[in-house]
């Protein structure tokens, strides 16, 4: 089910579940549009747009959950209704956000926006060795950005290199003035690489695909810091330097900006005040290396809980985290499970971060 239909006219794209982001924004692109998808174009559309959505649009436009106009769905029962602000608004409400506990989708409908197709992004690089001092930065500056600005650091190793940290962003505005905005996060210090500058739009969606080659293992652990706090930070430094392998990283994503100011009851997905959202991935490709990938995640993950508030992130919960499901919904979980209920009685959806019915 790849089916991509853009209306011009109403600024709006409607898209079936088989469809990935990268083929998605190729076809928005072509008429200079675009919607908030993800940080990696393999992802498919559906689990990023039921569970939440960051990615690089989202502090001017919002997360994906934001931008879904209407949905198709297939009930339990078999039934086919459309949910949306004036049809079935109880559905609506629970399916952004509610990850795919309430039905199968058989079609999106999405806001666009006029993006690209160039914009002002990439990335800075600064040495391991500064690890501190560049998240200290990235904490200060992230709360004092403007809208246009989605800016994320990240614990990586580019191609034959060393781990380094990395400032990552795109703007979404004139190029002139991304390039003013941008400028303190390559002239605070002195970068190792500088790869700030004009670049497509769909090769800035692309950037972090070659880090999750065919083949690898994953294990994930992700959720919310209320602040970057320093300690936090001595955190994120001591993991960093142990990383069991250059494939394994973290990526400090951030809800701000426009995405910040939805109301935690207005759908679902509750979290809009917890500015920061770190996703830790160890990632193998020898399985001798399991082991000790998995017991640097966790213990990465149990090292942050302290700074951490009741939350979780239901696109990044892994097989052993079921107990986190509550914790990713928050005051909104007992809603849910009473819709659940009403549309899924049975809980034949329950292979997923599972929603029980109401008892």
């Amino acid at each position: 089910m790849k089916g991509i239909r853009v209306d011009l006219a109403a600024g709006t794209a409607h898209a079936q579940p088989g469809v990935k982001w990268i083929e998605f924004d190729h076809e928005t692109q072509a008429f200079g549009l675009a919607t908030t998808g993800g940080t990696v174009s393999d992802t498919g559309i559906g689990g990023l747009t039921l569970g939440g959505g960051l990615g690089w649009l989202s502090g001017k436009y919002r997360l994906t959950v934001d931008n879904l106009i209407s949905a198709d769905v297939v009930l339990a029962d078999g039934h086919l209704l459309k949910a949306s602000a004036s049809q079935n608004q109880d559905l609506f409400w629970s399916l952004r956000g509610g990850s795919g506990n309430f039905g199968v989708v058989t079609s999106f409908e999405y806001q666009l926006h006029a993006v690209g197709p160039t914009v002002w992004g990439g990335m800075v690089i600064y040495p391991l060795s500064k690890i501190k001092e560049v998240l200290r930065f990235y904490r200060d500056f992230s709360k004092v950005a403007p809208d246009q600005l989605t800016i994320y650091a990240g614990i990586l190793n580019p191609p034959q290199s060393d781990t380094v940290v990395a400032l990552i962003c795109c703007y979404c505005g004139p190029l002139e003035k991304g390039e003013e905005v941008t400028r303190p996060l390559r002239s605070f210090r002195s970068p190792v690489q500088d790869l700030l500058g004009p670049t497509a739009y769909l090769a800035h969606q692309r950037m972090f695909d070659p880090a999750f080659p065919t083949g690898s293992c994953y294990y994930t652990k992700a959720g919310f810091l209320a602040d970057l706090v320093d300690s936090a930070i001595e955190v994120f430094a001591e993991y960093a330097a142990t990383k069991p392998s250059s494939l394994s990283g973290v990526l400090i994503q951030t809800v701000r900006g426009a995405a910040s100011r939805v109301a935690s009851d207005a759908m679902a997905f509750p979290h809009r005040s917890f500015p920061y959202a770190p996703v830790i991935v160890s990632q193998w490709t020898n399985p001798t290396e399991a082991e000790r990938s998995i017991a640097w995640a966790r213990g990465f993950s149990k090292s942050l809980q302290p700074f951490a508030p009741e939350s979780a992130y239901v696109n990044d919960l892994g097989h052993d985290d079921g107990d986190l499901v509550r914790m990713a919904y928050g005051p909104n979980y007992e809603r849910l499970a009473a819709l659940k209920k009403k549309y899924d009685p049975e809980n034949l959806f329950r292979f997923n971060p599972n929603i029980a019915p109401a008892g």
